[in-house]
């Protein structure tokens, strides 16, 4: 996928001082974060912290970053590959009315915060039958019972 050309990928050589910042930041009753440069010294806000938080995290598993701003518009290939569909699902998802796009030519352009806006519908609705059949099975007796198969 292609979205941004701003990627951050984590060095190999910076892996224990990744892991120090993300265990620094997880540490319980911490105050705020604050930014010192200089002589310059200021409080993080919430939001930013959160963000640096998540980064953290991220690179000290290994695994790259890219920072994009949600009303960024995507191609429908860059849509379909970020929902991990084929470009014709994501077209009828499109016509269906499920995510908002726009037509400023003849191509779509989707912006980024329909995108995820939709991965959040898609994931509840998973959670949420999901969770119903795992109450029918327990309601018929069959929630934990080793399959047949099992040998």
């Amino acid at each position: 996928m292609t979205v941004t050309a701003d990627a951050l990928m984590p060095d190999p050589e910076e892996s224990g001082a990744l892991e120090k910042v993300t265990r620094t930041l997880h540490r319980q009753g911490n105050p705020r974060l604050r930014l010192v440069r200089g002589d310059s010294e200021t409080e993080l806000p919430p939001s930013l912290e959160s963000a640096l938080v998540r980064i953290a995290e991220l690179m000290s598993a290994g695994r790259g970053v890219a920072i994009v701003p949600v009303d960024r518009e995507l191609t429908t290939r860059e849509a379909a590959d970020l929902l991990g569909v084929s470009r014709p699902t994501l077209i009828k998802l499109l016509d269906d009315g499920q995510i908002g796009f726009t037509r400023p030519n003849n191509s779509r352009r989707i912006p980024l915060h329909e995108i995820l806006d939709y991965k959040e519908r898609r994931s509840r609705r998973r959670k949420a039958l999901l969770d119903e059949m795992t109450a029918d099975a327990v309601d018929t007796g069959l929630y934990g019972v080793p399959s047949s198969d099992a040998g």
